[in-house]
């Protein structure tokens, strides 16, 4: 049974409502004698009416006070698309545009400002995917897990709004947004979407654990790598390689590595990252078989509403009583 109660032990009050079936409901007139009088069918009629009205009212007062709700259920749907994580940078690289200033040159919006909107409009044309969302900058920031929820997903893209701060700790990052996999039902597609203007360098250690919580959760992962013009090309190797001054490239070379599906995007000015979106999105359109949380729905509104029409009831009835035979 999908109905409960907050307050269940008030139901007990409910047997109060046989009052009016039992008891007197209306006010005796005198008269000499009514022994001759027919059975007056409709007054009977009424009468019981009356009490049944009475009765409804106060049930509907008593499970109103219990407060009834539906409870929390999950309901199993399939679709297309694809369970994924958004892992969006917040480092402070990302307040520059793409000519590399900050607020300046030829493009007067950041590389976050543009990324977030764009990451809305892939939300919003996605319609069965289930997204959660990760941004990180020198430590990982849990924003949101899976859900269908976009209202909720949207909110927490724009709540990324803020001003970028610190480094670009990828690994952290990709540590978090991994989990979200965890104990999930592998069904579609599953991908980590990063957005990232930068790297840094990731441990041989961390390396390998990343490795292996991509293999077991069988997840693919997208780069777009939001390159200025003054940014290193992920597949041109540098002249004189070092992590430390060429991070993307070491870190690109590990993806592919990986042994995993891996496809990485340079993406040197808004309509080449908005391209790469649109690239995903035709990319990852599977069967997927989910989960859509129903939360619980409060039903004492309209226990109150009927308790509130029942009465406006015997008030009219009330008003059309006679109070006594006229003379």
């Amino acid at each position: 049974m999908n109905l409960a109660f907050d307050y269940p032990w008030v139901l007990v009050a409910g047997l109060l409502a046989l009052l009016p079936i039992v008891g007197r409901q209306q006010q005796a007139l005198e008269y000499p004698w009514a022994t001759m009088i027919p059975r007056d069918t409709l007054s009977n009629g009424l009468d019981w009416a009356i009490r049944g009205t009475t009765a409804a009212t106060a049930t509907c007062i008593v499970l109103a006070i219990a407060q009834p709700h539906s409870r929390e259920q999950y309901i199993e749907k399939i679709g297309v698309g694809a369970q994924i994580v958004l892992l969006l940078d917040r480092s402070a690289s990302m307040n520059e545009n793409f000519a590399g200033r900050h607020f300046g040159g030829r493009f007067k919006e950041t590389k976050g400002k543009i990324a977030r909107d764009l990451l809305l409009q892939f939300v919003e044309g996605r319609r069965s995917d289930l997204f959660s969302m990760v941004s990180f900058s020198t430590s990982p920031i849990y924003t949101l897990p899976l859900t269908q929820d976009r209202d909720a997903i949207k909110a927490a893209i724009g709540a990324a709004g803020t001003r970028g701060r610190g480094i670009t700790n990828i690994a952290s990052g990709l540590s978090m947004a991994l989990t979200f996999f965890n104990d999930q039902p592998v069904t579609g597609s599953r991908i980590i979407l990063l957005v990232s203007d930068g790297a840094a360098r990731i441990d041989t250690d961390t390396q390998a654990q990343i490795r292996q919580w991509f293999y077991q959760n069988q997840v693919t992962l997208y780069w777009i790598y939001l390159r200025n013009q003054n940014s290193a090309s992920l597949s041109v190797r540098p002249k004189n390689p070092n992590e430390k001054n060429s991070p993307e490239y070491f870190l690109h070379q590990f993806f592919q590595n990986m042994d995993i599906p891996y496809h990485a995007y340079e993406a040197e000015n808004p309509e080449a990252l908005s391209q790469a979106i649109a690239d995903i999105g035709q990319l990852e359109n599977k069967p997927i078989r989910y989960l859509e949380k129903i939360p619980r729905t409060d039903l004492s509104s309209y226990f109150y509403s009927s308790a509130a029409f029942f009465t406006l009831l015997l008030l009219v009835s009330k008003a059309w009583e006679i109070a006594q035979w006229p003379h």
